[in-house]
């Protein structure tokens, strides 16, 4: 029989267990707030006293540079070049350097006199000279 004052031993061997037990702390999840983005109405034109003008891009072809139109001469560079030297009408430059990246249709076996002897081309393709002429 179980007195009603003394705890039974089954009732102890409860209260350790319980006080055994490990109370793990609660997990903290992330709370996203979802937020929504409001645009403004851009077909909306709103009296400001102006009107915003945006650049329009169209897809064109690519331009180059527009090109000096050279006529065409009866003669050689090679053989007008000593008759405009010798009345003094032009003057020969100074010879250009070597640029450090070639460009296309240059040519080191080729000099031209107009630029006193520069490699790279020829008097009969001397743009400089046929743009002073």
């Amino acid at each position: 029989m179980l007195k009603k004052g003394v705890p039974s031993e089954s009732s102890e061997e409860k209260n350790q267990e319980v006080s055994m037990v490990k109370v793990w702390p609660q997990q903290q999840y992330l709370v996203y707030h979802h937020v929504a983005v409001v645009m403004p109405d851009t077909n909306v034109v709103q009296n400001l006293g102006y009107q915003r003008q945006f650049p329009q891009y169209q897809q064109q072809p690519r331009q180059q540079a527009p090109r000096t139109h050279i006529d065409l001469i009866p003669m050689k560079y090679a053989d007008l070049l000593p008759m405009l030297l010798e009345r003094n009408l032009v003057h020969t430059k100074a010879p250009l350097p070597v640029p450090a990246r070639l460009p296309a249709g240059y040519r080191a076996d080729l000099s031209c006199a107009f630029h006193q002897g520069a490699p790279g081309h020829d008097i009969e393709h001397c743009f400089a000279l046929k743009k002073i002429v």
